[in-house]
């Protein structure tokens, strides 16, 4: 079976999103056993830290953006400050990516490993969003065994460092909010524009000295229309001026740091690339559970004695190797003696450039995905503005 070889593998050891937070929580004092983020960031006398993640927002996106005229705030800081990167983690999706940067801790730590994974404690492929079961989609129950780790802002605000993170309301009450959250105030705005002023006035207030902004809306756009669509550029226009609203808003004293980032970036998908062979009753018959993961980076829990006919099957539109070559390469980070292992069973298809193995027998609609280990998927902006 080929080995794992990532066009663009996570960088653990000091280029990733988890170093970034690192870095930033390790200015408060708190203490990790992970490298530092290999750029130098402006935080010498810096008293209060803004996070700011635009989900969905890959460095060759920003980029594009910038070139085309879409995000004026941002070019203008981008030239005045400088544009650095960080990779993402694997797979490079939001419930892997996001759960990093809430916790400070690789996907080989925290145990969120896509946006469904297998769980061996319920014997069940479990949606970790809906918090339900993949065949039937069934409520889930007793899951509280997936808090595996405290979250940053606990470890901040024993510090007494106080925390606050600024999300949609509708998030407040969701099983990974209130475990990834804890330790910080949460700040629910009703319409993604509210932000700005909701953050400014925590900075002003001097409620919170650690702060994380999350917005969702570019990345649902991506999805539904495509992260080189019209659409999607309307949305980043938006976020510019959220950016730029917000560092108006900021006292200008030179002891705030906004930091921007992204969990992740996007790729175009179209309906022809969307490969229906993990839904044929021939692959189906080699499978113990159905499909975790992603559609762009997929698990699967199959007979162990038919893994070559699984392989055989997908080799055409992914690379696909055994889930143990992937822990052994550190591709959820380190800890290749992970709890977590069995939750991406025993193979693994990340899917070649512009192909998606579909997760339902109708395919997906969407116009843009995420979860492989393209440069595009992986690779986000990390923009710093002393303030």
């Amino acid at each position: 079976m080929p080995a794992v070889r990532p066009e663009l593998a996570p960088d653990y050891h000091g280029g990733s999103i988890l170093n970034l937070v690192t870095t930033l929580s390790g200015h408060f004092g708190v203490l990790s056993a992970h490298a530092e983020f290999d750029t130098p960031l402006p935080l010498a006398g810096v008293e209060t830290i803004i996070l700011l993640v635009v989900d969905g927002l890959g460095l060759e996106q920003l980029q594009k953006a910038v070139h085309q005229g879409v995000t004026p705030n941002v070019a203008r800081l981008i030239g005045e400050h400088g544009l650095s990167s960080a990779t993402s983690v694997f797979p490079s999706t939001t419930m892997a990516a996001l759960t990093t940067l809430h916790t400070g801790c690789a996907p080989a730590e925290h145990g969120y490993l896509g946006l469904s994974v297998w769980l061996e404690e319920l014997g069940q492929a479990v949606n970790l969003i809906r918090m339900h079961d993949v065949a039937d989609r069934q409520p889930v129950t007793g899951a509280s065994f997936l808090a595996a780790v405290p979250s940053i802002y606990q470890q901040i605000s024993g510090l007494g460092v106080p925390c606050a993170v600024v999300m949609p309301e509708e998030y407040e009450q969701s099983f990974l909010t209130r475990w990834c959250c804890a330790g910080a105030s949460y700040v629910g705005y009703p319409f993604q524009s509210t932000a700005a002023s909701l953050t400014a006035q925590l900075v002003r207030n001097e409620e919170a000295r650690y702060v994380m902004v999350y917005l969702p809306d570019y990345d649902s756009t991506c999805h539904t229309f495509g992260p080189s669509s019209e659409q999607a550029a309307d949305e980043l226009a938006a976020i510019d001026l959220t950016v730029g609203r917000l560092l108006d808003a900021l006292p200008d004293n030179g002891r705030t740091l906004l930091v921007v980032t992204a969990d992740h970036g996007q790729v175009d998908q179209s309906v022809q690339g969307v490969i229906p062979v993990v839904q044929s009753e021939q692959f189906r018959e080699l499978l113990l559970s159905p499909m975790a993961g992603e559609e762009r980076a997929a698990y699967f829990r199959v007979d162990p004695q038919r893994m070559q006919e699984a392989t055989d099957l997908l080799a055409p539109y992914a690379a696909v190797f055994e889930a143990d070559e992937a822990w052994e390469a550190g591709l959820f980070g380190p800890g290749a003696d992970s709890p977590f292992r069995s939750r991406t069973g025993n193979l693994i298809a990340v899917a070649n450039q512009g192909l998606a193995l579909a997760r339902r027998r109708s395919g997906t609609s969407q116009r843009g995905l995420h979860g492989g280990w393209s440069e595009a998927e992986m690779r986000v902006p990390v923009l710093a503005i002393r303030r």
